[in-house]
């Protein structure tokens, strides 16, 4: 319920009595809970983040680096163009400029974590000789960002609904093999 608070009206412009009042409790409960409104938002964004963190428990041994990635790709994409993920990302962005802190607090809860979970699994792909990663948490951006690409730009802009498993695979496709061949053992 206050992930819709913020999403109907913006972080700065939601109260803590909306949402208690949303919630069916009383201000005295929530402030329990969350010392004041970024505390809360910090608590969503733990909650996003949580969902991609999940996905990042990455094994090298083994594994075939193409099947790993397009598995995490795909699951990636999936949940980055969801629409929970989308808004999530739009009232960051929207209110960054306001509130660079709360972008701050975003970029050190996921993509910070993201690209450092990421980047152990493609340095040990590096010292396997698979590709040629000899900066993996810049190779980890780098993935990351193929990730994102157009598809999850048009979601962001409102111009495209929730991707279908086949749009999914396409895009991660593409991505995976980009990424393959800049990263190529040399």
């Amino acid at each position: 319920m206050a992930r819709e608070v913020f999403f109907e009206e913006g972080f700065s412009a939601a109260t803590m009595s909306t949402i208690a009042a949303r919630l069916g409790g009383s201000k005295a409960t929530l402030y329990a809970y969350f010392k004041n409104k970024e505390d809360l938002f910090d608590a969503i964004i733990a909650d996003q983040c949580s969902v991609i963190e999940s996905m990042l428990m990455l094994e090298a041994e083994g594994a075939d680096i193409h099947a790993t990635l397009t598995a995490l790709g795909r699951e990636l994409v999936t949940a980055m163009c969801s629409d929970q993920a989308v808004r999530t990302f739009q009232l960051i962005i929207e209110e960054s400029r306001r509130n660079p802190e709360l972008a701050r607090r975003f970029d050190q809860a996921g993509p910070k974590v993201g690209s450092e979970r990421l980047g152990g699994y493609l340095a040990t792909c590096h010292a396997k000789g698979d590709i040629c990663a000899p900066d993996p948490v810049h190779a980890a951006g780098v993935f990351f960002n193929l990730m994102k690409g157009e598809l999850h730009f048009r979601r962001l802009l409102g111009l495209e609904p929730e991707p279908s498993a086949e749009t999914v695979e396409k895009e991660v496709a593409t991505a995976v093999a980009t990424f393959l061949r800049a990263y190529a053992p040399r």
